[in-house]
């Protein structure tokens, strides 16, 4: 190579480097505590899931470097709100209650809530049977929401949804309403085999997946949003779907 080549090479390199130092941070809250959407994977120490890898992506096209940190649910809006956190992401949905405090980007997500019961009990078959039942919910969920909205029903509210799991299996509940795709992960899982439960056929409420976002931030709405065009357009978000989920969306 002449010197020429290697100073063009050299000027080149430099130039890669100094876009990705450049890259602005963007500070993604999630609960990173929801397989399989965003959770701790116990061999490599690092945050997985389906949410994370589109992140990941959408992120670095739209000009940033993702960092992630960990909250519990009930915290990512009032994070947002604050200033703690750019973007929440985590399984959110699309709902007016969210939307009056936040903005969220184009849906990315199609999804739908599901009844766990326990396998001894039979008599759960739809929404009708929850009426004056306790229930278990994870603490700021659609779940939770959709649950108190059912006759008579006792509450109750844990940080996560596998700690709801546990008190269902326990028998200190009755019944969950929760995102049928976690449900449904967590069915398929080894550990599920300890647990002596269900899901009750049946989608109760279809419901969207966003990116959150502070309200009146349409600049970073419109560069996550051309982001999620892109990688829809290319095949990128299928082959992420299919890697979490199987098949295409």
């Amino acid at each position: 190579m002449n010197m020429k080549k290697l100073v063009a090479a050299a000027a080149l390199a430099l130039m890669v480097v100094g876009t990705q130092a450049g890259a602005e941070t963007l500070r993604v809250g999630s609960e990173t505590v929801y397989p399989p959407f965003e959770f701790l994977d116990s061999n490599s120490g690092k945050y997985v899931g389906f949410d994370i890898d589109l992140i990941d992506e959408v992120a670095k096209r739209a000009g940033f470097e993702p960092q992630i940190l960990s909250m519990g649910l009930d915290g990512l809006i009032p994070a947002l709100m604050s200033g703690s956190i750019d973007v929440a992401v985590s399984a959110l949905t699309i709902t007016p209650e969210r939307a009056a405090k936040v903005d969220f980007t184009k849906p990315y997500y199609e999804s739908g809530l599901s009844i766990m019961a326990r396998k001894d009990d039979a008599s759960i078959k739809g929404v009708k049977d929850l009426e004056n039942k306790v229930l278990c919910a994870e603490i700021g969920s659609s779940g939770s929401v959709f649950m108190s909205k059912i006759k008579g029903a006792k509450i109750r509210t844990f940080n996560s949804a596998g700690e709801a799991f546990l008190e269902l299996n326990n028998k200190g509940c009755e019944a969950i309403v929760n995102d049928k795709p976690v449900n449904e992960y967590f069915l398929t899982q080894k550990a599920s085999a300890n647990f002596n439960l269900r899901e009750v056929p049946g989608v109760l409420k279809a419901e969207n997946y966003g990116f959150a976002i502070r309200k009146g931030d349409d600049k970073l709405r419109a560069r996550l949003d051309k982001a999620l065009d892109e990688i829809r357009a290319d095949g990128t978000y299928d082959k992420i779907y299919a890697k979490w989920f199987g098949g295409n969306k």
